[in-house]
């Protein structure tokens, strides 16, 4: 289906206030029934020409899991209330806060009163709704569980972005601190260094071996040092953007990830709980396993494991079983594989991968606990030793003065 025109609008609302704004609608006979049922009167309305549509029309920025599984969760609960979903939208769009999530509601609203089924208005904001959510509404829609499919994505999103959430917290406790001590291990050299520098040339004796080697590294720091720091940082940049756009070194990165100590694990963990979970809801919606891999594929944040994923697929429609594909793949521990063959065989392989991910999910959310508690003494080890070091490195020669006198 066409996308729906923009409309530029002028009126009054009921206290008689100038009002206009933008807003898309099937026609202008539309545009005047929906403002009307938010107390706004159309004096005046012109369709924006297709070219100058996306320049007027204000850019709504990609909403984030934690905005839009709310969003879902509610239609689930509405859906069982047995609120009609335009009703159902519109009162989620009117007590909505956020300006850009309540303009994506409208316009979903408004597809959906056009004659789009909900799987299809959601397919029209691909930057807030990855083909996995749309695929699974429309699946709902077609088995007439649209109200349980909708609980079960927001549920899976949920436990997601508790995971997200508890590796940020963990991480960022020991980050901060961690570029404190380098803020002030800087300020330190820039700043304090020298002015120990000039005091000590009059001692008329040689400085310590400690003392001499951080007077020089103050020296590299304020004679162009800092330009080499500012480049090495811009380099780091310039090679993580440059990792995001290149298939080749993406995959390397991500090989890379795999491999480091503690870090390596959560990624494994938190990659075989995505998919596993992800898998039993498509299950649950109908999706034929051939079809769903593709899909599930593509919601994996690791590349390893979505070509992994990917090559699962040529095995299901060789005629093998999922236990053997995901055998075959060799970045799944050989419990998951037993575990597969094992509700494969009983019939209940969607109870068996939501064990699975439940089991993963515990892994590495004990993991990022584990991780932050490991760091934090690390980290304040680091900031003692940064910071004491250079303490201990200018009182060296008072000390030593003091011993001779």
């Amino acid at each position: 289906m066409s996308r729906m025109p923009t409309y530029g609008w002028q009126g009054r609302d009921l206290n008689g206030t100038r009002r206009r704004g933008l807003m898309p609608a099937g026609d202008a006979v539309q545009l005047r029934r929906d403002l009307r049922s938010h107390g706004i009167f159309v004096e005046h309305a012109v369709a924006v020409p297709a070219w100058l549509e996306a320049i007027v029309t204000p850019t709504t920025p990609a909403l984030r899991p934690r905005q839009t599984t709310p969003l879902l969760r509610q239609l689930s609960t509405m859906a069982t209330a047995g609120i009609p979903l335009v009703e159902a939208l519109e009162m989620i769009a009117r007590e909505e806060k956020h300006a850009g999530l309540r303009r994506v509601i409208g316009t979903i609203r408004h597809h959906v009163v056009a004659g789009m089924p909900l799987s299809a208005a959601l397919a029209e904001q691909p930057r807030h709704f990855s083909p996995l959510i749309c695929g699974l509404v429309q699946a709902g829609e077609q088995s007439g569980e649209l109200e349980t499919l909708l609980e079960r994505i927001a549920s899976d999103a949920e436990r997601s972005e508790t995971i997200r959430r508890r590796l940020r917290r963990a991480m960022l406790y020991p980050g901060l601190v961690l570029c404190i001590a380098l803020i002030v291990t800087l300020a330190l050299l820039m700043f304090v260094v020298p002015r120990f520098e000039s005091l000590f040339q009059g001692f008329g004796a040689q400085l310590p071996l400690f003392t001499r080697q951080v007077i020089a590294a103050s020296e590299w720091l304020r004679h162009g040092g800092w330009l080499v720091m500012v480049a090495v940082i811009v380099c780091l940049g310039l090679i993580g953007v440059a990792t995001s756009q290149f298939p080749g070194l993406l995959r390397y990165r991500d090989r890379l990830l795999l491999r480091l100590p503690l870090i390596g694990a959560l990624i494994e963990g938190a990659m075989i709980a995505r998919f596993t979970r992800t898998l039993a809801v498509m299950l649950r919606a109908g999706i034929p396993l051939a079809e769903a891999l593709p899909t599930i594929a593509r919601t994996l944040g690791n590349t390893v494991y979505r070509d992994a994923v990917s090559q699962m697929g040529d095995h299901l429609r060789d005629g093998r079983s999922l236990a053997f594909a995901v055998g075959s793949a060799g970045h799944f521990p050989a419990s998951t594989g037993q575990m597969i063959a094992t509700g494969e065989a009983s019939g209940r392989l969607e109870t068996m991968l939501q064990r699975i991910a439940e089991r993963h999910e515990t892994r590495v959310i004990q993991g990022v606990d584990g991780l932050g508690t490991a760091l934090e003494p690390i980290i304040m080890s680091l900031l003692g030793l940064l910071v004491g070091g250079l303490v201990l490195a200018m009182y060296l020669p008072v000390f030593q003065l003091g011993a001779v006198v």
